[in-house]
């Protein structure tokens, strides 16, 4: 099983809803009577998902089942355990506390059930979770100092970073310039979605405006080759999520995938599930996807695995231990594509 066993993988792009386990998601659905209640009725709405909106529209869906702090303190409980039977050992999740808000549930008290959960599993054995601030493009930049308002009135431990998704052709980096540096003001380091759905200008932006320590996606900046010697040059890890970018279109199809040339470019390149429910995948199953569907060699595999540690927001004891695994770990890759 090599690194795709138990504790050698770490993900640190991953959306809180969109990491329900299938079953819990079930029972939130039952409760609610809620169509989803029926297995076949998600699956059928995630096979009818073929771009961002309908994507965004599905994952809208989901988080509207999610009504009490304690339901998120659940949900936390469920992915954490979800994650570690998948083989992580380490996961950050971004977390939107803009959109309990706007659902009518307490995001503080939904934030504290969050960080309860996760020490729960992990003091079980599971994988370490930690927990990353969303705030959501389309909702501008008042909405994202918000999210840093409740951090600054809060100051949990398990949270440690500020990322800004959403739809990424709504408003410019440049608005939330000042956003990102209060962030790093008050110790959270800080990533960004961008080059999904908007050209290598918009890698380029973040990069200059929000001095980002990550990027989430980033394959847009394949078309670039001064941003690809850019981003080779400043180690600047891309956290991308290929069967994602597939089902939503942001990549027409496999074949299409710039993963080879970004790894080729010298770009320091991690995998992630980024949606497991909505995409139907793992963290595993994205590498066992690259090397089944995209050709990517052995040893650049055993590089992503090393750039998602060294990518990780995590104590530098952490890291260290992380890498020992991967190091002690090699494949096997040749597995079926779909596996998980």
């Amino acid at each position: 099983m090599g690194i795709l066993g138990p504790g050698s993988l770490a993900d640190c792009h991953l959306h809180f809803e969109g990491s329900l386990p299938a079953e819990f998601l079930g029972q939130l659905a039952r409760r609610a009577g809620h169509r989803f209640a029926r297995p076949e009725a998600f699956r059928e709405a995630r096979e009818a998902a073929k771009d961002s909106r309908s994507f965004l529209d599905l994952y809208r869906e989901v988080c509207g089942l999610l009504r009490t702090p304690e339901d998120y303190g659940g949900a936390a409980r469920a992915i954490a355990r979800q994650l570690t039977s998948a083989g992580l050992a380490y996961f950050e999740v971004y977390v939107s506390p803009e959109i309990m808000e706007r659902f009518g549930v307490d995001a503080k008290a939904c934030l504290a059930e969050i960080a309860g959960g996760l020490a729960a599993v992990e003091a079980e054995g599971g994988a370490r979770g930690r927990i990353l601030l969303d705030a959501v493009r389309q909702w501008g930049e008042g909405a994202a100092e918000r999210v840093l308002d409740l951090h600054e009135a809060t100051r949990l431990p398990a949270v440690i970073g500020f990322g800004l998704g959403g739809d990424e052709n709504s408003r410019p980096a440049a608005e939330f310039a000042g956003v990102y540096a209060r962030a790093r003001d008050l110790g959270l380091r800080t990533s960004v979605h961008a080059g999904e759905w908007a050209g290598p200008e918009s890698v380029a932006e973040a990069l200059d405006v929000l001095r980002p320590d990550r990027i989430d996606h980033g394959i847009a900046a394949a078309s670039d080759p001064a941003l690809l010697a850019r981003l080779a040059g400043e180690g600047t890890v891309l956290w991308i999520a290929p069967t994602s970018n597939v089902a939503t279109g942001a990549v027409a199809r496999w074949a299409d995938h710039p993963l080879q040339r970004l790894l080729d470019s010298g770009v320091a390149v991690a995998l992630a599930a980024d949606d497991p429910l909505l995409f139907e995948t793992t963290t595993a199953g994205e590498y066992r996807a690259a090397a089944g569907r995209l050709g990517v060699s052995e040893d650049q595999l055993q590089h992503m695995a090393e750039h998602a540690w060294r990518g990780a927001f995590c104590s530098a004891e952490v890291r260290q231990e992380g890498l020992g695994r991967v190091a002690a770990t090699r494949g096997p890759w040749a597995q079926p594509p779909d596996a998980s």
